[in-house]
């Protein structure tokens, strides 16, 4: 692989115009020397070809000290620049190459500055990866004698991620825990959950009514939710084969959740309901949340998912969810709608949130 991805890097070299002319006279004189007995007619040759041979050893030397600044990681709709840094000897060199995109069709060229330097916009381009094209230099040396032309790939790709929103911290509280608890409430209306006293337990933690139901002593669970995994789960099953625009509003909500509860300090996990594509990540760092939903695809799974009763938070697509769905207590189901789509009702089930997203806007209501 390594043997291949420098074989992409290739320098070759033409004599010009001048350079073939010089060439010429160099060699025409050391005939002529050769024949006529002449010596001193190998003073001119010798500098006719040596600045051929200057003019080469400059411009190979130039180009190969050329450099790409790739642009990294960017959100949607960010406009992408590859660098082209040298220095001095580039001066008024020569570049090309190709936009990178769904279609590449689109030519680039210029030329570089007094520095060597360079800037190529790219544009902007949808959530995706999109491989980089090489970039081809050409410089001439001071003699204009050589045209030595570089061909550099990045050997990088512009990784494009969906668009980021702020998310309300009203919006993202959890009432999972809540949820279990009312789940786990029996006829005497517990008021939290209880576990079995242990040494060194405060008197005042003791539920009574527990106890004496149970027949031992009984205390009241004091949840730690600061401990608690915050589950984001992606519904990527219900929006397979509608289509890019559905993946990518399903990418732009679920990016934006999962960021937002990672700045609370919490462990954020992102699942798929379909065939895993989002990439593992730090979702506290821009630049790793991106590159990971970049990848998103919505494909239905070979296999049933298991459930495992940890979703905390559900994105789903409004127009794919079903009208019935059940979710585990306290979860929060987001209904992610295109822009001016009307409401659907859909009936999570109990002790279930139900919040509307709408494209590039955000949480705009919890519906009943």
């Amino acid at each position: 692989m390594a043997e291949r991805a420098a074989a992409r890097d290739r320098t070759r070299s033409r004599p010009t115009a001048r350079g073939v002319a010089l060439t010429l006279v160099g060699a025409g004189l050391v005939l002529a020397a050769y024949w006529e007995r002449q010596v001193v007619l190998l003073v001119p040759a010798a500098l006719c070809l040596a600045v051929v041979l200057l003019g080469a050893w400059w411009s190979i030397g130039a180009v190969g000290s050329l450099r790409l600044l790739a642009p990294g990681v960017l959100p949607e709709g960010q406009d992408a620049v590859l660098r082209i840094a040298g220095d001095v000897r580039h001066a008024g060199a020569e570049w090309a190459t190709w936009a990178p995109g769904p279609e590449r069709y689109l030519h680039l060229e210029g030329e570089l500055d007094a520095q060597g330097r360079d800037a190529v916009p790219l544009g902007a381009h949808p959530r995706g990866r999109w491989r980089l094209a090489p970039v081809e230099v050409s410089a001439l040396d001071p003699f204009r004698v050589v045209r030595t032309t570089r061909t550099i790939d990045p050997r990088a790709s512009l990784v494009v991620g969906p668009e980021v929103l702020e998310v309300p911290s009203a919006s993202l509280r959890s009432n999972r825990e809540q949820g279990r608890i009312a789940q786990s409430r029996t006829a005497d209306d517990v008021d939290a959950m209880v576990r079995q006293w242990r040494p060194g337990d405060p008197q005042r933690r003791v539920h009574w009514r527990q106890s004496a139901k149970r027949g031992e002593l009984m205390v009241r669970q004091e949840a730690n939710p600061a401990t608690d995994d915050d589950v984001v789960l992606v519904d990527t099953a219900g929006a397979a084969g509608l289509g890019r625009d559905a993946e990518d509003r399903l990418a732009r909500a679920a990016c934006s959740i999962a960021r937002a509860l990672a700045g609370r300090d919490r462990v954020v996990q992102v699942r798929e309901t379909g065939e895993p594509s989002i990439l593992a990540a730090d979702w506290r760092d821009l630049q790793s949340a991106l590159a990971a939903f970049a990848s998103l695809r919505a494909r239905a799974p070979e296999a049933p998912p298991a459930r495992d009763g940890a979703s905390a938070h559900v994105v789903a697509l409004e127009e794919s969810a079903p009208e019935q769905w059940t979710l585990t207590p306290g979860s929060t189901l987001w209904l992610v709608a295109a822009r001016d789509a009307p409401p659907r009702r859909i009936a999570p089930g109990s002790r279930v949130r139900s919040v509307r997203w709408i494209d590039r806007v955000g949480p705009v209501r919890e519906l009943p």
